[in-house]
């Protein structure tokens, strides 16, 4: 059973959701709340590296569907390795974004079927989902 906060925050590159992270960890360090940050896709070695595939430029155009694929193995790792431990163990978890980003991008922004990305959602994080 999950005892900790699972606190994510959703937006567009320069929304804001760095400063609303640093107002998050100020209110939880003055209730003294044990918590730690996190980001998407990224959090662990393999889904930094993973990251950083995507970020970077190739001589070829990315499928959206192998993009798909790759956020959902990242986070997977992500899930698995520190969001749910952290959990387990009463720690919030800040992240910055989470499954509600891939709604979004890969499928309003990339076209991709939502029931494609609510099939991997219940693949890699089941009930998983923010507080």
């Amino acid at each position: 059973m999950l005892s900790g906060k699972f606190i994510t925050i959703e937006g567009i590159e320069g929304a804001g959701k760095s400063s609303a992270i640093a107002g998050l960890q100020y209110l939880l360090e003055q209730h003294n709340v044990t918590y730690i940050t996190t980001r998407e896709p990224g959090g662990t070695t393999l889904a930094e590296a993973i990251r950083e595939l995507l970020l970077q430029n190739h001589n070829e155009q990315v499928d959206a569907i192998a993009e798909l694929l790759l956020m959902f193995a990242a986070r997977r790792q992500h899930v698995q390795t520190v969001i749910a431990p952290a959990l387990q163990q009463n720690i919030w978890v800040l992240c910055d974004r989470f499954t509600d980003a891939t709604y979004a991008y890969q499928g309003a922004g990339r076209g991709l079927d939502v029931n494609m990305i609510d099939q991997l959602q219940q693949m890699v994080h089941r009930a998983l989902t923010p507080d």
